[in-house]
Parts: structure tokens; C-alpha cells; sequence
């Protein structure tokens, strides 16, 4: 198995034991004090809120998420096309749908507010999203000048071509460890990551992580890899980097 699909396991396995616990200790042994906010009540809103179902749409909202969180779970291990991507997506737009539907059962005074205010956040947080990955999926421009190599757009850089070592095209991209500072999904990276020694900490900027050939630039301790929509575009940055450098 590897590194990266351990860690997966690890974090994951931990949150939906997390995810679990909780589901059952408020399902079934009724630990509502366990539900945000609701040990801090009044006596006279906690007994509104039972009546009116607040308290099961809850138990209702966690057991579904933990249903789900096992699904996202199940889709990182299985080799499954953008299946871990699409399970993500449905797990937030249930979490964020949920909790505008449990404000539904608060208590009459503060309903139209926290349906509001639920609402706005889960608007804001779908959006952001959304504008994130966009931008994350665009191409980069790569540009090799007399005396520097640019790529553009998100997580681009700027090397100065003195400063490279090496430039080679490579068939395979070595095993990501980690993601640092970056985006990843169906195949697709792009960021600062840190690979499989001897290479560490690099960026990459990857089409499809298993569709080579990949261009790889070292620049110290650092690494570049990048991939086109073509060999001739590789090959072509290859030889304008090594006659600069």
C-alpha cells in the first residue's frame, strides 16, 4: 500500500470513528448535551425544541453523515473515476442542505434568523468552493524566456534558468507522499507537494499523475514537474531549458 493511501486511511478512519461516536452517543444514548449549544438553553427551549423535532432532525443529520463519510471513505480506497471528487461533493452539499433544515425546528424567535444566517454561510462556503477549484483546473502557462522559466496562474513561480541544475524528461512521477500547499483531484495536481525521496519537496503541475512523459526541473533542494497536453510540447521546453540553463 502506499504512503499516501495510508495516511488517507489513517485521518480518515480516525474522523469517522469521531463521526461514529457521536452518532451513537446522541442516537442512541441521548448525550444531547453532545448537539452545539444545546446544554447552554434555557429549560423552556430545550423542551420546544423537543417538540419540535430539532433534536431527531439532528440525530437524523448524523447518522446520514456518517453514512456518507463511509462512502467518502470507500471511494479514496477504490479505484473508482472521480469517485473520491463526487462523494466529497455530495457529502458538503448534504452537510451544508442539513443544517439549513435542522433550523427549521428552532425554536419559533430565532428560526428566521439562524435559517438566514445558515443559509448566507452555506452559500458563501459553496461559492468559495467553487471559485477555488476553478481556478485551481486552469490551464498554467508555461514560458521559458532568455533568462527565466514562468509558469502562470495558480501556484505558478518564476526560476531564474542560472539557477537550475538539471532538466530531464522523465516517463513516471515519482510516489506523492503529501500534499502541501496545493490541489489534487482525478488525477490532476497541481502545488507544492512532497514526493518520494530522493526528490522531497517539489511542484508540480500534472495533467493526469499517471499519463506521462513529465518534464522534471531541479533547481537545489527543490523540484519541478510539469506535463503537457503532448510529447513534442515536453520535448520542446526540454531543449529550451537546457540551451538556457
Amino acid at each position: 500500500m502506499e504512503t499516501g493511501t495510508i495516511a488517507f486511511s489513517i485521518v480518515m478512519g480516525i474522523a469517522l470513528i469521531i463521526t461514529g461516536g457521536l452518532t451513537f452517543l446522541v442516537g442512541k444514548r441521548k448525550e444531547y448535551g453532545l448537539i452545539s449549544g444545546f446544554s447552554s438553553r434555557p429549560e423552556e427551549e430545550k423542551r420546544i425544541l423537543m417538540e419540535n423535532g430539532y433534536v431527531k432532525a439532528v440525530e437524523r443529520l448524523l447518522f446520514l453523515l456518517f453514512l456518507l463519510f463511509a462512502g467518502v471513505f470507500l471511494m479514496g480506497l477504490l479505484p473508482v473515476p472521480y469517485g473520491l471528487e463526487i462523494s466529497l461533493a455530495v457529502f458538503l452539499l448534504v452537510v451544508l442542505g442539513g443544517a439549513v433544515r435542522v433550523q427549521m425546528y428552532e425554536v419559533p424567535w430565532k428560526r428566521k434568523r439562524s435559517l438566514w444566517i445558515t443559509s448566507i454561510l452555506g452559500v458563501l462556503v459553496i461559492s468559495g468552493i467553487g471559485i477555488l477549484t476553478y481556478f485551481s483546473v486552469m490551464e498554467n502557462d508555461v514560458t521559458v524566456t532568455e533568462t527565466h522559466l514562468e509558469i502562470s496562474g495558480m501556484y505558478g513561480l518564476e526560476w531564474d534558468l542560472e539557477n537550475i541544475d538539471q532538466v530531464t524528461i522523465e516517463e513516471e512521477l515519482p510516489e506523492v507522499i503529501l500534499k502541501s500547499n496545493g490541489f489534487a483531484a482525478a488525477g490532476q495536481l497541481k502545488g507544492r507537494f512532497r514526493l518520494e525521496e530522493p526528490y522531497g519537496p517539489a511542484h508540480l503541475f500534472i495533467h493526469d499523475q499517471n499519463e506521462g512523459p513529465f518534464l522534471y526541473v531541479q533547481k537545489g533542494e527543490e523540484g519541478l514537474w510539469l506535463s503537457r497536453e503532448t510529447r513534442e510540447e515536453v520535448e520542446v521546453l526540454d531543449e529550451q531549458l537546457n540551451k538556457g540553463k
